[in-house]
């Protein structure tokens, strides 16, 4: 907590350095402080220990086997990922975790990335992503993600599919990005279709018009094995999807269709952004299917224009964006199908505009109430007879902490989230309060050993959070963490290092704290909003299978309040409303979408933008896949 000279944060409500990372916060009447620390001797040293429970690339030593009765022979060393402690054990070569740089890497992986292997192709591709001490090679990033990906390795996928979605290494191409999600998600059926939060711009309608009718052809997209035969297709293409955009500016645009004015070679033209509804790419064009009968629907998105945004309308009416470019806007449902057509002008009058359209599904097709049970020989729950397997929870609340401000919410919520998990979700819930680094690697450590394929976690974090300069990198704080001192923080590239190695299923990380902004992440595969039961179900079949790695963020990269939720801060309370509210099956992205209005209303009140934030976490083993709650008060 942030407070000086004694300020309630009561009163005021109190900046935690949950999500500063050490960045300034000022709020109206000077209520709100920025994020500092007095230091205060009160923590000892655990380092040494806790560096063993750190993740390093491990070089097994090879196996010696036989061969008939006479011959032995030794086989070739074995990269794998480990803990420091389980690779000294087991005789393996590591680099120290902190000392661990480009080259001491690609020594472990290389090698078997070379014999064709696609997960050593894609730890290769991450670590030149990475960069690891150097500039990071993206465009050699995706030869590797692109050599794994051919082998259907869901991880490069993904991996790939976010190198087009951000432009890195590739072209920027969200058509592409969209392909390589929608193979790692397995939905392939002409009656499911991945929805995304992929960005609408002038190349994704493209392809839409051009492919109307015939939308499944997306799937056909091969890609080329040779860097040189890729680069030069799409130049080509680009140069065509240009020329074409210039014939057709001046074409009126359809609820189907993108339209751009001008092109400037130096600017790009705005894009459009549905978070929510979930956007399907059907037959008929970009769709949403409405599950029941309402008078308006609620849309949020985020507009982006690097030259400046003009103005933004929604079908023909003017909507404002906040400092983060977002917009909320309620729109009326008129009758079986709705036509919503969006427009965006920047400064330098580019104009993209996009459009979809909202069914209204017959009472007839509507998803019946599905039955929730609970099998008490597997731990597990059951949602219209589908297995979830069981549930664990580590929920940690750092309050009291030894060089840096005390806080005042964090332990409020970790038992408040512990308990509810606890008896209305049938979490085994581990609570960990005031956790030293060395306590919090050792909880993870326990939950890798104890987890299985057929698991589930969720990590809940509150407490202080830190920003390195230096290398951009965002850190947990345990409570013997000293200011301007990494040696007791807790990097999220850590974190994601120790995920990987899970063999759960689903993990999802809840962070109170900067965590993801500092994180690059891709988009998560979300349920198409449709009606009918068996759809539905053939969906959860999918899902519950593929392994998901995501995290929800209280706020980004910016400070959030450590209080103004009574008793909670404003993320927690909004968090426990959500899961107190849901019936029965909850996804990450439907609890995200509850707590990003929640928290933005809220944190508004006390002159903040807080914006909570959900994707799937980078280098963690995601493989498109989602988290789920599923609620049984007979638990």
């Amino acid at each position: 907590m942030t407070r000086r000279q004694g300020m309630s944060s009561k009163q005021h409500g109190s900046l935690k350095k949950r999500t500063g990372w050490g960045l300034p916060a000022v709020v109206a009447a000077g209520a709100l402080a920025a994020c500092s620390s007095q230091p205060v001797d009160k923590a000892g040293d655990q380092g040494t220990e806790a560096d063993k429970l750190m993740v390093v690339d491990c070089l097994l030593p090879g196996q010696i086997r036989q061969l008939g009765a006479n011959a032995r022979f030794l086989t070739a060393r074995r990269p794998v990922k480990a803990t420091a402690s389980d690779c000294a054990i087991r005789g393996g070569e590591f680099t120290a975790f902190d000392r661990a740089d480009y080259s001491t890497a690609l020594k472990v992986w290389l090698e078997q990335a070379k014999s064709g292997d696609a997960e050593a192709q894609t730890y290769v591709g991450e670590i030149y992503e990475k960069g690891l001490g150097l500039a990071p090679d993206y465009e050699v990033a995706a030869i590797w993600y692109r050599r794994a990906a051919d082998q259907n390795f869901t991880r490069a996928q993904i991996n790939l599919g976010n190198l087009y979605e951000k432009g890195l290494g590739v072209n920027k191409d969200p058509v592409m990005a969209l392909n390589w999600y929608r193979r790692a998600s397995g939905l392939d059926s002409d009656n499911l279709q991945y929805a995304s939060t992929i960005v609408a711009n002038e190349a994704l309608q493209k392809e839409l018009s051009n492919l109307q009718g015939e939308v499944s052809k997306l799937e056909q997209y091969k890609a080329q094995t040779e860097a040189e035969k890729r680069r030069a297709a799409e130049k080509e293409r680009a140069e065509q999807l240009a020329k074409q955009q210039r014939d057709k500016a001046n074409q009126a645009a359809t609820p189907a269709t993108l339209e751009v004015a001008s092109l400037d070679p130096t600017l790009a033209p705005p894009s459009i952004q549905i978070l929510d509804p979930p956007i399907s790419l059907t037959r008929s064009g970009p769709t949403v299917l409405l599950r029941n009968a309402v008078s308006e629907k609620e849309i949020i998105g985020k507009v982006e224009s690097p030259a400046g945004l003009k103005s933004f309308t929604v079908n023909g009416k003017k909507v404002d964006v906040d400092e983060f470019n977002l917009f909320f806007i309620k729109v009326p449902v008129q009758g079986r199908k709705t036509d919503v057509a969006m427009n965006a002008t920047d400064k330098v009058d580019q104009r993209v505009g996009f459009g979809f359209s909202m069914f209204l599904e017959q009472a007839a097709n509507q998803a019946r109430t599905q039955k929730i049970e609970f099998d008490a020989s597997s731990q597990s729950p059951k949602f219209d007879g589908i297995s979830f397997g069981r549930y664990y929870a580590l929920v940690i609340g750092n309050r009291d902490y030894a060089y840096y401000t005390d806080l005042e919410t964090p332990e409020k919520d970790a038992r408040t989230i512990a308990e509810m998990l606890s008896k209305q979700y049938g979490f085994n819930t581990k609570l960990l309060l005031n956790a030293t680094r060395y306590e919090l690697l050792s909880a993870l450590n326990e939950m890798r050993e104890k987890l299985t394929e057929h698991d589930n976690l969720l990590i809940y974090y509150a407490g202080h959070g830190e920003l390195d300069a230096q290398n951009d990198r965002g850190y947990w704080l345990p409570v013997d963490a000293e200011p301007g001192n990494t040696a007791n923080w807790l990097s999220n590239v850590s974190i994601s290092d120790q995920l990987n190695t899970f063999k759960a299923k689903h993990v999802m990380v809840v962070a109170d704290s900067c965590y993801a902004g500092t994180l690059s992440t891709a988009s998560v595969a979300r349920q198409s909003a449709v009606a009918e039961n068996e759809l539905q179900k053939e969906w959860l079949e999918l899902m519950v299978d593929i392994k998901a790695r995501t995290v929800l963020t209280s706020g980004g990269v910016r400070p959030v309040l450590d209080s103004g939720g009574g008793d909670h801060s404003v993320f927690a309370r909004a968090f426990i409303e959500a899961l107190n509210s849901n019936s029965g099956l909850m996804d990450g992205n439907r609890l995200f979408i509850s707590v990003l209005g929640d928290v933005r209303k809220r944190s508004q009140q006390f002159g903040i933008d807080q914006i909570p934030d959900y994707g799937a976490i980078k280098y963690a083993g995601h493989e498109a896949g989602e988290f789920f709650f599923v609620k049984a008060k007979s638990m």
